[in-house]
């Protein structure tokens, strides 16, 4: 069920980072890609939350590597 209390307008451009809360379903999250990407031509990183900023040790822990 959709917390229409929690619904903002969002402008989502190409390459963007979406956070979406924690509880959300992979299918879901999904859903939201292909629709944004239906919609308004783009694709973003769509991640559960919350979010922290790492440092590049850290990612480069975790497997995430700078280019």
């Amino acid at each position: 069920m959709i917390d229409y209390e929690a619904v903002r307008k969002l402008k989502v451009e190409d390459g963007d980072l979406l956070v979406v809360p924690e509880t959300t379903e992979q299918d879901d999250m999904q859903l939201l890609g292909e629709a944004l990407q239906m919609m308004n031509g783009c694709r973003a990183v769509i991640v559960r939350g919350p979010i922290k900023q790492l440092d590049v040790a850290a990612m480069n822990k975790l497997g995430w590597y700078r280019a």
